[in-house]
């Protein structure tokens, strides 16, 4: 073996020895993890940026899904409807977001259900009713949304009978009987947990809001 290149190896392994070696082998050591505690940040910085976008799009697609289903309904009625029927009901049920708490509103949805009894807006009517109404009155319609109409869509996605659910059970807590709804609640947590009320917000948010 060659003289000077084992001479070499004997002096670099001595030299690992020494004070000198041993500080540039700490500063190396700590400029790695400062540039890896510089990358961490900025990894998380991008997915602080990210997180909205991830949000945002996971709204737009329970929207999507939910306008649909409102699109199904209303395809289904018109196999039991004509086109001059469904109009008719549309511009009876429109009444009501146009003179919202009038006699007049209240009259006009009466007439739709009584001529249309089943069809995708005749939920959305009743829940209007139930908003507007007290006591006894209220609590059946609100049940009749449940039991007759859970299926039933707005076009900005509110499922009907959830809704009423969601309405039903802050009158119960309201009038102390926390047991029916919890009842309530957690039909929703569990069974309708992507419902959502007329500003798009999920409705099980509400309720961890509520019930707090």
């Amino acid at each position: 073996m060659n003289k000077s290149f084992v001479t070499g190896i004997l002096i670099l392994t001595a030299s690992a020895g020494t004070p000198l070696f041993a500080q540039n082998q700490n500063d190396e050591v700590a400029q790695l993890k400062q540039r890896v505690a510089q990358l961490e940040k900025q990894v998380q910085e991008m997915s602080q940026l990210l997180e909205p976008l991830k949000a945002q799009h996971a709204v737009d697609n329970r929207r999507k899904s939910l306008r649909e289903q409102f699109d199904r309904k209303m395809s289904k009625d018109s196999q039991k409807y004509s086109r001059e029927q469904l109009q008719e009901a549309e511009e009876l049920y429109q009444v009501a977001n146009q003179k919202w708490g009038t006699p007049e509103a209240n009259e006009s949805l009466q007439k739709m259900i009584a001529k249309y009894p089943d069809i995708n807006r005749t939920g959305c009517a009743i829940l209007y009713l139930a908003q507007k109404s007290q006591g006894d009155d209220r609590a059946k319609y609100l049940r009749d949304c449940i039991e007759k109409f859970n299926d039933c869509f707005y076009g900005d996605g509110v499922q009907v009978g959830v809704y009423a659910r969601y309405l039903l059970a802050g009158d119960c807590r309201s009038k102390g009987d926390s047991a029916k709804a919890a009842t309530l609640e957690n039909e929703i947590k569990t069974q309708f947990a992507e419902a959502v009320d007329h500003s798009g917000n999920l409705l099980v948010d509400s309720l961890k809001t509520v019930t707090k």
